[in-house]
């Protein structure tokens, strides 16, 4: 009887162990990247370096709540092959999604839905002179992990995004002739993310990746189609609490 005892509770240990959810986790990302955005009188372009911060809170079992935010000024910023002088502004990339996952061993996968997007700003030279581009919609993805050696980690995750919204409003008087669009849409796109992950202590993971993401615009009033893409490599930092 007393060694039944002790196996039950040392199970019964075991499981609220199990049960317990991590407290938190964060990550700190640098991801210079390169954009594209299309829409029907042309297509915009820029680079912009973001500086992205990850929290994921643990609400159960397997499940947690995550959120990230990525902000970053642009450059070299273009539309319809001609340099935009003189402009400046930011883009901002901001998601939030509810995750199930479970880890065995060296490998792991989840699986999240949630909504997010895609805005950029830019004023010109002029007050009149400005770039206003939004796409944002519901995405649902899988994430997976797999443990090859203590401490190394490759990490990859593939989403989907569906009813995405666009906006694109501008009015450009330089190079001339001057343009100005007022269009809204729809669209699709996909995102994946891939990573190598080096954890020195158990409580902290370095990682080296890269990003990419394209989009299907259709314009509403026959304005075509149009694709949207981003893509770039990053580095960055995990910690867990």
């Amino acid at each position: 009887m007393r060694r039944l005892g002790v196996v039950i509770l040392g199970l019964s240990l075991a499981i609220l162990g199990l049960a317990r959810p991590a407290a938190a986790a964060a990550q700190f990302t640098i991801w210079p990247a390169n954009y594209t955005y299309g829409t029907p009188s042309g297509q915009f372009t820029w680079t912009a370096t973001t500086y992205a911060v990850t929290f994921e809170q643990s609400l159960a079992p397997f499940t947690s709540f995550r959120t990230n935010l990525a902000y970053g000024p642009t450059s070299n910023v273009t539309f319809a092959g001609s340099g935009l002088s003189g402009y400046s502004g930011g883009v901002l990339l901001a998601d939030a999604a509810l995750r199930v996952g479970i880890q065995t061993g060296p490998m792991g996968l989840a699986a999240y839905g949630g909504y997010g997007g895609l805005f950029f700003n830019a004023t010109g030279s002029t007050a009149s002179d400005r770039a206003v581009l939004q796409s944002s919609g519901t995405r649902l993805g899988v994430e997976a992990n797999v443990a090859p050696a203590p401490g190394v980690t490759f990490r990859g995750n593939y989403t989907i995004m569906t009813g995405l919204t666009t906006n694109a409003n501008f009015a450009i008087s330089t190079p001339p002739p001057g343009v100005t669009g007022n269009f809204s849409g729809s669209g699709t796109g996909n995102e994946y993310e891939v990573a190598l992950v080096v954890s020195p202590v158990p409580t902290t993971s370095v990682y080296a990746g890269y990003r990419s993401g394209t989009q299907q615009i259709t314009w509403s009033g026959g304005g075509g189609n149009t694709t949207n893409t981003w893509s770039g490599w990053m580095v960055g930092v995990d910690l867990r609490f």
